[in-house]
């Protein structure tokens, strides 16, 4: 077997050596190569594995919440944005007399829809059309958004029902004036 240093001369200038040289000092080239797993797992520090895998796992899980929180603010914003107040059109009603001479509920060509509207809109509008008197005792009820659809045969106790249905308010009429609690 060559030195060391014969060796490096023989790659660093091949063309100096016969084919038959260069040939007989590659076989003398003796390179380990891991033939087991055991063997391959040697080259690695032990310690170092158990520690990468735990940090590839909190890894991931940071990861993944991370994005279902995203994901769920996402759609909580996406739930909770106000839609603009609609009202599909203002409400054409007429106070008319019924067979016994009191008013009757008022008369409507087509329902009133209001779409994420507040109630003191909402109000204002049902007290114009059937002349009563609205009071607050509820102030943050006055911003309160509903969806409410005012048929045309709708009576205002119908109205009121239907209002009430909602838990964050309670409405009660007692003569000619509706509250609001």
């Amino acid at each position: 077997m060559k030195t060391r240093e014969e060796q490096i001369r023989m790659l660093l200038h091949p063309e100096r050596y016969t084919d038959e040289q260069l040939s007989q000092m590659l076989d003398n080239v003796n390179i380990p190569v891991p033939h087991t797993e055991e063997e391959r797992h040697r080259t690695k520090p032990a310690k170092e594995r158990p520690l990468m895998r735990w940090a590839a796992i909190i890894i991931g899980v940071l990861m993944l919440s991370g994005i279902t929180y995203a994901a769920v603010h996402i759609v909580s914003n996406m739930e909770s944005e106000p839609k603009a107040a609609i009202v599909d059109r203002k409400p054409d009603v007429k106070k008319v007399k019924n067979t016994y001479g009191a008013e009757a509920a008022p008369t409507q060509q087509e329902p009133v829809i209001y779409n994420n509207v507040e109630l003191q809109q909402i109000m204002q509008c049902i007290a114009d059309g059937y002349d009563v008197k609205v009071v607050f005792k509820n102030e943050s009820a006055r911003t309160l958004r509903f969806y409410l659809q005012w048929e045309a045969d709708d009576t205002l106790q119908e109205i009121i029902d239907k209002i009430n249905h909602f838990e964050k308010v309670h409405l009660t009429l007692t003569d000619e004036t509706i509250t609001i609690e």
